[in-house]
C-alpha cells in the first residue's frame, strides 16, 4: 500500500505532462508545417521555430529546471518582484510548486518533442495525397483530416517519449517535492531497494512502452504510405492563405516564447536580478552591469564544475560512440539482430536513473579485487552508468544514418573487403556527420543524466549538473543562474550545430 500514492501521483504528473505536450506540440507542428510549405518567406520563419524546438529538446531537465525556477521559483525573479505579496505573505512562494511546475517543466520539454515529431510525420506524407485531398478539402481540412491521421505513429511515439520521462525522471520532481515512483525509490530505497520497489519503479514506463509497441504492430499497415513514383514526400508551394500564414506565425512565436523564450531569458534576468530591504520594504532591482560581473566571475567560480563535465561528456561520447557504431552497422546487415538492438536500447532508456546509479554500484561492491578502488578512485562506474542512455542515443543516431546510405554500394563494397575494413574506410567517410552528431547527442545526454550520476560519482568530482540539483533546492539565486548560463551556451551552441543538421531533412524528405 505504500506505493499506491507515488503511482497515483506518477499518474498525474504523466497525465498533465501529455496533455500540455499535446496540445502546444501539436499547435506548433501544425504552425511549421504550413510555413515550410508556404514559401521561402515563410520557411525561414518555421526553420527558426524548428531549431528553437530543437535547442528545447536538447536542453537537459536540470537545466529547464533551473531555467524555470528563475523565472517562476520560489526566488524567481517573477515572484520576487510581487513585493507586496511576499510582504504580506499571501503567495507562500507563488503557484509555481507541486503538479502544476513538475507537469508544466515536463509537458513544455515533452512539446518540443511532439512538434518536432508532428512536422517530421507530416512531411512524409508524399505530395500525390495532398494534392487529391486539396481537391475536394480546404487546407485545415487536408491537414486535419489527412496530413494528422498519417503522422500520428510519430506524435503517438512523441508523446510516449513524454509519460516515460515524467515516469522515470526525479530531477525536477525531487525539487518541488512531488513525489514520484522514482523520486521515491530514490529518497528511500535506493540504499536498501526490495525486489517490490523495483518492480514497481519499471513496471510503468515498461508498460507504456509495452502498449505502444503492440499497437504500432496492429496499426502497422493501416499507418504505412506507400510511395508511388508520383507520390514523393513533401509538402511545399502548396497554396496556402496569407491569413494562415500570420496564424501560423503568430502560434509559433507564442509556442516558441513558451518553451524557449520566456524560461532562457528569466534565466539571464536571474543573473542580475537582487532584492534589497529599504525602509521595511522589499524592493526588487536589475542591474545590467551586474549580470555582466557575475556572467564573468561564474567561470572562475565554478571551473571545476564546467571542467569535469566537459570532460565525462567526451569520455562517455567517445565510449557511446565506439560501442554503438559497429551494433548499427551489424543490425543493417541483420534484421533480427538490429530488432534485437532497438528492444534493448529502448529498455535502457526506460530504466529509471536511480536504478541505473544503484546497479553500477551494486557491481562495483561485489568482492573482485581492485573493484573498490575503481568504484572510488576512477571515473568507470559514471561513465558505465550515463552510457545507460547516451549510448541508445549514438545508436538511433547511426542507426538512422545506415538507413540513408546505398545499400547496394555497401555490399559492393563487402566483395573487396573485410567487415572490418569496409566499417572503418567505406562506412566511416558516409556516416562523418551521422559520427559527429551521435558524439554531440550523447554528449548532450551524459552531460545533464544527474539520477544515474549522482550514485556514482567519485568523491572530489562535482558536474554542473550535480552542482545545479544540490543548489536548486534551496531556490534559484544569482549563482545558480550564472552558473546555468554558461552551460546553457555550450548546450544552445551544440543544438543548433544539431539543428542545422536536422533541418537538412527538408532536403532529403521533398
Amino acid at each position: 500500500m505504500a506505493w499506491i500514492q507515488p503511482l497515483f501521483l506518477t499518474f498525474q504528473l504523466m497525465v498533465l505532462a501529455v496533455v500540455l505536450a499535446a496540445t502546444l506540440g501539436i499547435a506548433g507542428g501544425w504552425a511549421a508545417s504550413n510555413l515550410h510549405a508556404a514559401g521561402r518567406f515563410w520557411g525561414w520563419i518555421a526553420a527558426g521555430f524548428l531549431a528553437a524546438m530543437i535547442v528545447a529538446v536538447a536542453m537537459p531537465m536540470i537545466l529547464q529546471a533551473a531555467a524555470w525556477e528563475a523565472t517562476a521559483g520560489k526566488f524567481g525573479w517573477m515572484i520576487m518582484t510581487q513585493t507586496g505579496a511576499r510582504a504580506e505573505g499571501l503567495s507562500d512562494y507563488g503557484f509555481f510548486r507541486g503538479l502544476i511546475a513538475c507537469g508544466w517543466i515536463h509537458g513544455l520539454a515533452g512539446a518540443a518533442l511532439v512538434a518536432l515529431a508532428t512536422w517530421y510525420g507530416v512531411n512524409r506524407v508524399p505530395r500525390h495525397v495532398l494534392l487529391n485531398a486539396c481537391m475536394d478539402l480546404g487546407p485545415l481540412q487536408t491537414w486535419w483530416r489527412v496530413q494528422l491521421p498519417l503522422a500520428f505513429p510519430w506524435i503517438l511515439s512523441s508523446l510516449v517519449a513524454t509519460a516515460v520521462l515524467a515516469t522515470t525522471e526525479m530531477t525536477v520532481v525531487d525539487l518541488y517535492g512531488f513525489r514520484t515512483v522514482a523520486d521515491e525509490f530514490y529518497l528511500f530505497y535506493a540504499v536498501e531497494p526490495s525486489l517490490l520497489s523495483i518492480v514497481v519503479v519499471c513496471l510503468l514506463p515498461l508498460l507504456i512502452m509495452a502498449v505502444l509497441m503492440t499497437w504500432l504492430l496492429v496499426q502497422r499497415r493501416k499507418f504505412t504510405v506507400a510511395r508511388s513514383e508520383a507520390g514523393l514526400p513533401g509538402v511545399d508551394n502548396l497554396e496556402i492563405g496569407q491569413g494562415v500564414c500570420w496564424l501560423a506565425t503568430a502560434i509559433a512565436i507564442l509556442v516558441g516564447a513558451l518553451i524557449v523564450l520566456v524560461p532562457l531569458g528569466g534565466l539571464f534576468v536571474k543573473v542580475g536580478h537582487d532584492v534589497e530591504v529599504l525602509q521595511g520594504s522589499l524592493v526588487s532591482t536589475w542591474s545590467f552591469s551586474r549580470t555582466v560581473q557575475r556572467l564573468w566571475e561564474a567561470p572562475v567560480i565554478f571551473a571545476a564544475e564546467y571542467q569535469w563535465t566537459g570532460f565525462i561528456a567526451v569520455l562517455v561520447a567517445v565510449t557511446a560512440v565506439t560501442l554503438a557504431w559497429p551494433l548499427a552497422a551489424a543490425g543493417r546487415e541483420r534484421r533480427r539482430l538490429e530488432a534485437g538492438m532497438d528492444l534493448v536500447t529502448i529498455g535502457l532508456v526506460l530504466m529509471p536513473g536511480p536504478l541505473v546509479g544503484l546497479m553500477v554500484v551494486r557491481i562495483f561492491q561485489l568482492p573482485v579485487p581492485g573493484f573498490s578502488t575503481l568504484y572510488q578512485q576512477t571515473l568507470i562506474p559514471t561513465v558505465i552508468a550515463l552510457l545507460c542512455r547516451a549510448m541508445p542515443t549514438a545508436y538511433w543516431v547511426l542507426r538512422a544514418g545506415y538507413r540513408g546510405l546505398d545499400n547496394q554500394l555497401l555490399d559492393t563494397a563487402q566483395f573487396d573487403h573485410s567487415w572490418v575494413k569496409r566499417v572503418l574506410f567505406i562506412d566511416r567517410p558516409l556516416l562523418a556527420g551521422s559520427l559527429c552528431i551521435a558524439g554531440v547527442a550523447a554528449a548532450i545526454v551524459a552531460s545533464g543524466d544527474v539520477p544515474a550520476m549522482l550514485p556514482v560519482v567519485p568523491p572530489g568530482v562535482t558536474t554542473v549538473g550535480t552542482r545545479l540539483f544540490g543548489l536548486l533546492h534551496s531556490g534559484a539565486r544569482y549563482q545558480e543562474a550564472a552558473l546555468a548560463v554558461w552551460y546553457l551556451a555550450a548546450v544552445l551552441l551544440i543544438s543548433l550545430f544539431l539543428a542545422r543538421r536536422f533541418l537538412a531533412l527538408r532536403v532529403k524528405v521533398k
